[in-house]
């Protein structure tokens, strides 16, 4: 008789990156999985909702008995919190509780959808404070005080996803000579470690596979770092289309974003003095991408060690593209809280 399939429950929400893991583990077809998430009726719900081996809970990731009951009978748990909709204060706690409902339900691995934490990166430089990013980090520096055992737990660390050249805002526009222009602060050397969503459900997949290389790993994925004028020459290289790269001023982007504050939803106001506007998370987001050329700066990766996982990974924004045979046309991918 065989043996049953494990099941990993995805919590927050039916998102790109909690969808990408979620469609991957079903390719696979070695486990079931259960995703939490507050609508069953959103586009990414639907498309879930078809996959093998994927079933929906309808609940609120964000509340404890909710929690309580989505962990009993979980072997893996992939966690990724919002922090765009609930705050980074919300998003420590949560990211807590989480861990601790899971390791008393007798969760075996607990995986979380992490970022690097910028700020201790930096020494705490004002300019290196991205509160969104931060939460995450803060999280995962708790995560990494835990010992791997009963509950083994790593930390998956991503960045800008590839899938942002989807958004509107992002798509190039051609000029009046009929080039395609992507327009960034980038800067003339800045670069952007870019995660495609596809290969981040793959390494999800490993770290549940393979327990004794992941436990106690916090593996920064990405692409690569990638310049403004790559983005350019990668589009070109696909498309046959003209591109360049046009550097835009920092101030005139973050003008154009809006001016509420980020991640009222976890917090007991508006007023909440902890939250933040979108400039002030983003000012320092791009700063830090300006100054990560070459792999450097705050936000560096190890790709020696993710060709070594991952031999077949996607490497260069050019493979992206043919691999998605992206065009440039835009379209609603990502759920941020934001758009």
């Amino acid at each position: 008789m065989s043996s049953p399939k494990p099941t990993v429950l995805i919590l927050g929400g039916a998102g790109a990156q909690n969808s990408a893991v979620a469609k991957v583990l079903s390719k696979a077809g070695t486990y079931t999985i259960n995703v939490l998430t507050r609508s069953l009726t959103t586009p990414y719900a639907v498309e879930l909702a078809l996959l093998p081996n994927v079933h929906l809970l309808e609940g609120d990731c964000y509340d404890e008995d909710t929690l309580i009951s989505a962990f009993q009978g979980v072997d893996f748990c992939f966690v990724n919190t919002n922090g765009f909709a609930i705050g980074e204060k919300s998003e420590i706690y949560w990211g807590i509780r989480m861990y601790e409902l899971a390791r008393g339900a007798g969760v075996k691995h607990f995986v979380y959808g992490g970022l690097p934490y910028v700020s201790a990166n930096g020494g705490f430089d004002p300019k290196s404070r991205v509160p969104f990013v931060d939460g995450k980090g803060k999280f995962g520096q708790y995560l990494q005080s835990m010992p791997t055992k009963p509950m083994a737990w790593t930390i998956l660390s991503s960045g800008p996803y590839a899938e942002r050249l989807y958004e509107p805002q992002n798509v190039p526009q051609p000029d009046e000579n009929g080039i395609y222009v992507f327009r960034l602060p980038l800067g003339p050397t800045g670069a952007m470690p870019l995660v495609s969503l596809d290969d981040l459900g793959e390494y999800a997949k490993w770290m549940f596979e393979n327990p004794s290389r992941s436990a106690g790993l916090n593996l920064g994925v990405s692409i690569a770092h990638v310049t403004g004028a790559e983005h350019a020459e990668a589009f070109e290289a696909v498309t046959g289309k003209k591109a360049r790269y046009e550097d835009i001023d920092l101030d005139e982007h973050l003008d154009g974003l809006p001016k509420g504050k980020i991640g009222g939803k976890g917090s007991p106001g508006f007023d909440d003095p902890t939250l933040r506007t979108a400039k002030e998370h983003f000012g320092p987001w791009w700063g830090i991408f300006r100054e990560s050329g070459g792999n450097k700066g705050l936000w560096s990766r190890d790709y020696g060690l993710l060709d070594e996982i991952m031999p077949n990974r996607i490497k260069t924004l050019e493979e992206w593209m043919r691999k998605v045979k992206y065009d440039g046309t835009a379209k609603r991918v990502l759920k941020t809280g934001l758009n």
